[in-house]
């Protein structure tokens, strides 16, 4: 009997690090580039913006001229290799118990998500920049 008790918790524990294994280094090596939005401010110009923040969600041309982009940006939780292969050779060396530490610590990272809605004159230059949701 305790030799079948044994045996289940070895299978058990095998189970749970089969399935947890490199969870975290997925994780660390996933998620958004960094979006540089401090170059959307008045007197930019639109290729540069495009350059940087990628290309609009929406983009919308009023009758005088001008054009109103929307992008989505999504900060925080950015992909870092650098973390990866730290977490892939911390769970070699701990023979994947490190996964109990970075699973949850990757899974607490916060995400922010908020649009930013920009108007550029007739010339492509920016006029106004319009931040919806998240935190100011």
């Amino acid at each position: 009997m305790k030799k079948n008790m044994e045996t289940a918790l070895a299978l058990v524990l095998l189970g749970y690090s089969t399935l947890l294994q490199s969870c975290s280094v997925a994780m660390a090596a996933s998620g958004h580039e960094k979006q540089d939005t401090p170059v959307a401010f008045p007197g930019s110009n639109r290729a540069v913006l495009i350059s940087k923040l990628g290309p609009p969600e929406t983009s919308q041309q009023f009758p005088d001229g001008r054009i109103q982009d929307s992008y989505l940006i999504k900060q925080g939780n950015e992909k870092s290799s650098g973390r990866a292969w730290a977490f892939a050779g911390l769970d070699l060396l701990s023979l994947g118990l490190w996964e109990a530490v970075a699973t949850p610590y990757e899974l607490a990272q916060k995400e922010e998500d908020f649009r930013l809605l920009i108007t550029y004159d007739q010339g492509g230059n920016v006029v106004e920049v319009q931040r919806l949701g998240g935190k100011p």
